[in-house]
């Protein structure tokens, strides 16, 4: 029976790993094609925005004739009036209505192997095109009315592609697609009511984040997140109020759904953290919209549908340590809605798993037997010292005593038994040594070199990374006390947060992880309000992370900052902290 069972939760989760990604990344490469073309539906036309590379005008517009002009290309495309790529519908071919051709720069564009090793076939990935002038050709198509559609890319007479094109598309301000290659007629579904449903009939090209309603827990050292993500039309729904996709989302629509969100799902999932139900300790509602990669939030005064929005509702728990179990009742299905993808995140990696009415809770146990939580306490000060054997030194002493003690005549005649006397002496000695430590330590004056301001500059950014793991902020000031000093704690914490607390894509604060290759361009010693202080600039790299909305988020950083280490009681802190340049 347990095998039976094992081998269901492997089967359960290698369908799930397919719809639930810590981090998506676009691994088809066609971002690096020659020719792109972006397709938008808006209103009641289907827009082309189409990047073509000199080299392959003659497959768009077969009548030109070879030239080495891109100037001269752009004005025989423009006489021309006619394009390769076409657009279909079951009538038959839409002719577009505006069409204009002229010379242009490249977009810049995002690509993780461009140019490099593609991790799953060990072969080099083409990079950018090398051409960065090309033919940027705007071409508008009316299909009012039209809910099947074809996309036509240039062909022979035996069917095959003439042009490698990368492409993109999107209805309203929801992403039909992420990058891929247009290499055959591909079939589009439009939902004219909901932007969510325009699909491609070829699954393999449409977006990968299809699924609106997702639970993601993070399991932290210091708290817990539970995020829930999900549509308008949901709540709605739930809540028995009329949608419509293509309202815009206003000031008064924005206040209007977060009440309505924090009303409906505050108390929804009750969660229980080692077996105590207990309640967040704050509560968050965003709006997000989806993109290649994950998520973004969308700006106060962005202007985008309800129809190709996400509310992101968020609830944060604190604790003291990395519990040992967490519980979530989920209580959002509906009639549609019979399983909810969900995602667990804790310092071991993502699990994905899902919920259904039959087995309706997120469990989280802790099985992290060598897990260190991060370390925030404060950095003594280690003093040079000298350390003798209490053996030699209670010799010497001895040694000495015997010395100024052997008889003269002054003291022979005083002391008439000078055995006895140093039986005494002897007898009194030995306990006195047995009480004493084994050796001596003695601080000795002296500078620290710069390898130990090396040492020291290391371990206190990251014990402050470790202190702002730390959600709330009074806890938060607690930590950081014991790395920064008393005197202007407000200024120089608000100079460290622009540093420690990034913003991410997502709209999160980000957390600095693995800092490293630091190095100390200058380091002066000098003497502030009577304690030894160390004024360096540093320059060091580190990794920002963020865990939201089931996406992780990485970004190599440089800082270089001015930064003042100073003795403060018997504890290294940072007295001042100034960022040069961030990058």
């Amino acid at each position: 029976m347990r095998k039976i069972l094992i081998t269901i939760w492997l089967f359960i989760s290698a369908s799930l790993s397919s719809t639930i990604c810590a981090d998506y990344i676009n691994l088809t490469g066609a971002e690096t094609a020659p020719n792109i073309a972006e397709i938008e539906i808006l209103n009641n036309n289907l827009y082309i925005s189409l990047e073509v590379s000199a080299a392959d005008a003659n497959a768009f517009w077969p009548g030109i004739p070879p030239t080495k002009s891109i100037y001269e290309i752009a004005r025989l495309a423009l006489a021309q009036k006619e394009i390769a790529i076409e657009v279909h519908s079951p009538e038959g071919k839409i002719e577009p209505t505006i069409t204009s051709v002229r010379i242009a720069e490249r977009k810049p564009r995002n690509s993780p192997f461009a140019g490099r090793i593609d991790p799953r076939t060990g072969l080099l990935r083409p990079n950018f095109p090398a051409d960065k002038t090309i033919l940027l050709a705007d071409i508008e198509f009316p299909i009012k009315g039209l809910s099947n559609l074809e996309i036509r890319p240039p062909l022979d007479s035996d069917g095959a592609v003439l042009a490698t094109i990368g492409f993109t598309s999107q209805h309203g301000h929801t992403s039909v697609s992420s990058f891929q290659y247009l290499s055959q007629i591909e079939k589009l579904k439009i939902d004219w009511g909901d932007p969510w449903n325009t699909r491609f009939e070829n699954q393999a090209i449409n977006r990968h984040n299809r699924y609106p309603l997702r639970s993601f827990l993070y399991v932290e050292p210091r708290q817990v997140r539970h995020e829930i993500l999900l549509r308008p039309r949901d709540l709605l729904q739930w809540t028995d109020q009329p949608f419509d996709a293509w309202k815009p989302l206003t000031a008064k629509r924005r206040k209007e759904l977060r009440v309505t969100t924090e009303k409906f799902l505050q108390k929804k999932n009750p969660t229980s953290i080692n077996q105590t139900l207990v309640e967040p300790i704050s509560t968050e509602t965003i709006f997000l919209k989806a993109n290649d990669t994950g998520f973004t939030t969308i700006g106060e005064h962005e202007r985008i549908e309800i129809g190709s929005l996400l509310i992101g509702y968020r609830e944060k728990y604190h604790v003291k340590e990395l519990p040992q179990s967490v519980t979530i009742d989920w209580n959002l299905f509906t009639e549609s809605i019979k399983s909810v993808p969900t995602l667990i995140q804790d310092p071991a990696g993502p699990f994905p798993t899902h919920v259904m009415p039959d087995f309706p809770d997120i469990q989280w146990r802790n099985y992290l037997y060598d897990y260190r939580a991060p370390n925030s306490d404060p950095i003594p000060i280690e003093n040079t010292i000298a350390a003798i054997p209490m053996a030699v030194l209670f010799s010497f002493c001895f040694a000495v005593f015997f010395i100024l003690t052997l008889r003269s005549k002054k003291v022979e005649t005083k002391n008439k038994h000078p055995i006895l006397f140093y039986g005494i002496v002897i007898i009194c000695a030995v306990p006195i040594y047995y009480t004493l430590p084994s050796e001596l330590r003695i601080p000795l004056p002296g500078t620290i070199n710069k390898q130990e301001i090396k040492e020291i500059t290391e371990t206190i950014l990251d014990r402050l990374s470790a202190a702002y793991e730390e959600p709330q902020s009074e806890k938060l000031n607690d930590q950081l006390a014991n790395l920064v000093s008393s005197e202007k704690f407000d200024f120089t914490v608000a100079n460290l947060s622009q540093v420690y607390q990034p913003l991410t894509n997502s709209g999160n604060k980000g957390s600095i992880r693995s800092i490293r290759d630091l190095e100390i361009e200058h380091a002066d010693q000098m003497i502030l309000n009577g304690n030894k202080t160390f004024r360096i600039i540093g320059k060091w790299h580190s990794m920002i992370e963020d865990y939201s909305w089931g996406h992780m988020e990485q970004l190599p950083r440089e800082t270089r900052a001015s930064i003042e280490i100073t003795q403060s009681d018997k504890y290294w802190k940072i007295s001042a902290f100034t960022p040069l340049s961030i990058r």
